[in-house]
């Protein structure tokens, strides 16, 4: 079995050979003389061998001892900056920090906030990875992510959630299209429109057919996509219709879009900070859910579905308070 020897017995050692002398050793570690004898004693117990030669009062070190000394300085100055190193995590001066997102989210929320977080922590190495919902859980749960921004609640038992926001899936269509004007439309009216979706290995996409066959409607795919920038650029080349996260609209700045309400049903669903469940959470995932929290209200505008497209001034108004962080 391999010696107990404690980083405790190591300073005593290393006070005890730079004095040459246990009194003087002892008043610079503060404890008394017989209470060090007593751990050198057990040390040298422990490795089965003399490390001092007691000449009177004074004391050297035996060929045993200055091997043990050269190796112990050696775990000294691991230890120290080992811990200086962590301090510098836990202070946000160093590290990575990886982080899966579900696409529809990725795309309108994560350009603003990876830009405030790097701004405020640039000595960070940030990862983002865009993921599907079961992907982001598995990472979370097998530790390949420190963090994840997906669908709340989860459906694992060993993750948890903070919620940022709730969103409401919306009509999109060109400003040209009949239903354009309208203050509202029923699922039930889709059925006679041509519409581009997100492909069915989506969540979103999965929450648009369930309302669609609830309300009755065989849908009329024309096209099917795998990115809302795709979606969004052929909605507007074709002139059909598309459902997606209201927020959608701010990829598409302008006045050629526009959102219209849906009801029957009226679909929502919950977006939310993941990570596993009484794990450890770094510093930098800490930061980085703060910045989200706080800043993530400031620019979602709920209260009116055909207004996530902002003006110029808005955004650059937006753009400021992050900077400023």
């Amino acid at each position: 079995m391999a010696p107990l020897i404690e980083l405790r017995h190591l300073r005593y050692f290393l006070a005890v050979a730079e004095a040459s002398h246990f009194t003087r050793a002892a008043e610079s570690l503060y404890i008394s003389q017989p209470t060090l004898s007593q751990q050198i004693k057990q040390l040298e117990a422990e490795l089965g061998t003399t490390l001092f030669d007691r000449i009177g009062k004074r004391v050297m070190l035996t060929e045993a001892g200055e091997i043990l000394r050269t190796h112990a300085q050696r775990v000294l100055v691991e230890l120290e900056q080992a811990q200086a190193a962590i301090q510098e995590l836990e202070g946000l001066q160093r590290g990575e920090l990886t982080i899966g997102i579900v696409q529809t989210v990725n795309a309108y929320m994560i350009p603003d906030l990876a830009a405030c977080f790097a701004a405020s922590y640039p000595t960070i190495s940030l990862h983002i990875q865009e993921l599907s919902g079961d992907e982001i859980e598995s990472g979370l749960e097998q530790g390949r992510l420190h963090l994840g921004i997906g669908f709340a609640p989860p459906t694992s038992p060993r993750l948890e959630a903070e919620l940022l926001f709730e969103e409401e899936l919306v009509l999109i269509v060109p400003r040209t299209h009949r239903l354009a004007g309208q203050s509202q439309v029923h699922f039930c009216k889709l059925d006679k429109d041509p519409l581009i979706l997100l492909h069915s290995g989506f969540c979103t996409r999965r929450l648009v057919d369930q309302a669609l066959q609830a309300a009755g409607v065989c849908a009329n795919l024309l096209i099917e996509m795998n990115s809302i920038q795709g979606v969004l650029a052929t909605v507007q080349a074709t002139g059909a219709a598309t459902v997606l996260p209201c927020l959608a609209l701010r990829l598409k700045e302008g006045e050629d879009l526009c959102a219209v309400k849906l009801t029957a049903p009226t679909l929502r669903r919950s977006i939310g900070l993941l990570w596993r469940r009484n794990g450890y959470r770094p510093a930098a995932a800490r930061a980085f859910s703060a910045i989200a929290a706080s800043t993530i209200g400031k620019w979602i505008d709920f209260s009116r579905p055909e207004c996530p497209s902002r003006k110029m001034k808005e955004q650059q108004g937006l753009q400021e308070e992050l900077n400023l962080g």
